[in-house]
């Protein structure tokens, strides 16, 4: 083992960190057809390195196409006990390489990289993958139920490479620039499959490849995000909606948020859509088109109540009128409220409502 490097990273060697974080990131977000060969040649050295060579490899042009293969080998070998996949198998491997690199630098060196790298980096919830999981997710639980729940124990999660480009980009950094020791068989693994290959589903003997996606449209905070088409999409037409990182059901992202429906809260399970839907349509429309109950008046203020399951708890809304202006606004308040002079007050941060001589 070599001897542990300094405690403190050089200018030159700082200034690298955000280089190798944005490497990886350019890699996690790219919608460039991936290299087949390449890919093949990685998933091929892994699998030999984990005593299960020359399995078979299949290629899919989208993670909702790779399942449906998925299915399909997994029902031609049904009753084959030992068919489970490697997915912990390739995590145990990675997690073996840092920490042998771990094990080289200082632990306040190990901080020092981690924090700048991941102050910089993409979180999980940014990257497209966290989306996408829970609609095909979603698609998977309505197949496996059809099926049966013995493919629970059969089939394989997939490794959504994107998500380790963080990971990825410290262990680049430490072989790189700190020169540290390393194993060459699986950072070749570990780098080849990240850098090559969209999502993987590694079951014995079989991998299957996925394609990266041909569109990917992101906002300002690198979610995924687009009106009136899909935010991401593959070569296979496989495609999904989101706004600002949540993921929208084809109907309502077809539209434009303009367009939105207040009745749809009434229906809407998820607490993050819902948060979308109250906060694009306004409480002015939802009071509209929602039935409301009047619970108190004082002065230009109502403090009214959405007679519906629109969200998780009541919704209260303060509705106030402009004296001067005659214009309308709204603001939801605490569902413990219990009149329009208390709704008034939690607004002015507890301010005693007769303490103004003129609300606005």
């Amino acid at each position: 083992m070599s001897q542990k490097l300094t405690n403190k990273l050089t200018p030159e060697q700082k200034a690298l960190i955000r280089v190798y974080r944005e490497k990886w990131q350019k890699i996690a977000l790219s919608t460039k057809p991936i290299n087949r060969q390449k890919a093949a040649e990685g998933i091929q050295l892994a699998y030999a390195l984990m005593g299960d060579p020359n399995p078979e490899i299949v290629f899919s042009d989208s993670p909702r196409a790779a399942f449906d293969i998925l299915l399909e080998k997994i029902w031609q070998r049904w009753k084959s006990q030992d068919d489970y996949g490697h997915r912990h198998i390739f995590k145990d491997r990675w997690e073996l390489l840092r920490r042998e690199l771990e094990m080289q630098v200082t632990h306040q060196l190990s901080t020092e990289i981690d924090s700048q790298i991941a102050e910089g980096s993409l979180q999980p919830e940014q990257l497209w993958s966290h989306i996408l999981y829970s609609q095909i997710e979603e698609e998977w639980q309505e197949i496996i139920s059809e099926i049966s729940i013995k493919l629970l124990c059969l089939w394989s999660y997939p490794i959504p490479t994107e998500l380790w480009s963080s990971y990825v980009a410290w262990i680049d950094f430490c072989i790189s620039v700190l020169g540290c020791n390393y194993n060459s068989d699986d950072w070749q693994v570990l780098e080849s499959i990240v850098k090559h290959c969209g999502w993987i589903y590694p079951l014995r003997n079989i991998c299957i490849i996925c394609d990266r996606p041909r569109k990917l449209l992101l906002d300002d905070e690198y979610r995924p995000h687009a009106v009136e088409k899909p935010a991401i999409e593959f070569s296979d037409g496989y495609s999904l909606y989101a706004y600002h990182g949540v993921r929208l059901p084809e109907a309502y992202g077809k539209l434009n948020p303009q367009e939105w429906q207040s009745e749809w809260l009434l229906t809407t399970k998820n607490s993050e859509l819902r948060r979308v839907l109250i906060e694009e349509i306004g409480y002015e429309k939802i009071c509209q088109d929602l039935q409301t109950v009047e619970i108190d008046n004082w002065q230009e203020y109502t403090l009214l109540r959405i007679d519906d399951d629109a969200d998780i708890e009541p919704i209260f809304i303060l509705k106030m009128i402009c004296p001067s202006t005659g214009n309308i606004h709204t603001l939801r308040v605490p569902p413990d409220v219990n009149s329009a002079k208390e709704a008034v007050e939690w607004i002015n941060w507890g301010i005693d409502s007769e303490d103004f001589s003129i609300q606005t």
